[in-house]
């Protein structure tokens, strides 16, 4: 999970392209018409900070995924999840992503295997928690400090669509921010939390989200949904091309190679 400009995303690798899954009106705030410059920023890192443009992503497209899932709730609204596309031209590795081209495992808990009383963790970047001062200086331009901030809850239903009821009140304006942040379940263990749905929207002590299980299945169809171009770029690109095996293994390579400047960096970074 990543903080963006204005809101939260989840950070997803698949066929070897990196992508930020969020709810369409996150963006609606910053995007307006196709522009050079990136309507936000979506931070690579979960364990450090960023000085400079390596530690980003940029947008690409928006893939309006949404159409592609088939259950329904009369709670949260399927239109407003968005798959952004990020340029694969990324010069550090992230180190906290869903992986789906991770062989074996299972990415997301079914909704039949929630029940009523299951402990749910939610978290995101609140707005209010995670201001962004523009100081237009000499070495730098904008600065924040990150704050993730975490609900905890159990697993409710309303009809066949379940919900996390927190045990702390919760309005809309605490979670204002959180919205495309993500819901995991509470185990014993770190390597035993899985990923549970999508952070939508909040009030009177509910967060609604959407199940993860509804939504990996659009992802991994992402190409039959219609997209919305974030920066022009795009134009000069072939999305069949890069969706063949030998773009993909291309990819896989160079990520290799970035994962190794990446851990280098780390490494000295932590003075090892």
């Amino acid at each position: 999970m990543v903080y963006s400009k204005g809101g939260t995303g989840i950070l997803i690798k698949y066929q070897e392209k990196f992508f930020l899954l969020t709810a369409q009106h996150v963006l609606d705030n910053n995007y307006k018409t196709a522009q050079n410059e990136s309507p936000f920023f979506t931070h690579l890192f979960a364990k450090r900070g960023w000085e400079g443009m390596e530690g980003m992503g940029f947008p690409m497209r928006g893939w309006r995924i949404g159409e592609l899932i088939t259950a329904d709730s009369p709670y949260i609204d399927m239109e407003d999840i968005v798959l952004i596309e990020l340029s694969s031209s990324l010069v550090r590795f992230p180190d906290k992503f869903i992986d789906l081209d991770a062989v074996g495992g299972s990415a997301a808990v079914s909704v039949s295997d929630l029940y009523d009383g299951m402990f749910l963790v939610a978290s995101g970047y609140p707005t209010d928690k995670n201001p962004i001062e523009y100081h237009y200086g000499d070495d730098y331009n904008c600065s924040t400090v990150i704050n993730k901030h975490i609900y905890h809850g159990v697993c409710e239903f309303e009809g066949a669509a379940p919900i996390l009821r927190s045990r702390s009140h919760i309005t809309h304006a605490d979670i204002n921010g959180m919205s495309g942040g993500m819901v995991s379940n509470l185990m014993p263990k770190s390597n035993q939390v899985a990923w549970v749905g999508m952070i939508q929207k909040a009030g009177n002590n509910i967060i609604h989200f959407y199940p993860a299980c509804w939504i990996i299945p659009a992802i991994k169809n992402y190409m039959q949904a219609s997209y919305y171009v974030i920066d022009p770029a795009v134009c000069m690109t072939n999305i069949e091309v890069e969706s063949t095996p030998e773009a993909i293994q291309g990819r896989r390579e160079y990520f290799k190679m970035i994962k190794v400047i990446t851990d280098k960096m780390m490494a000295t970074e932590a003075g090892h």
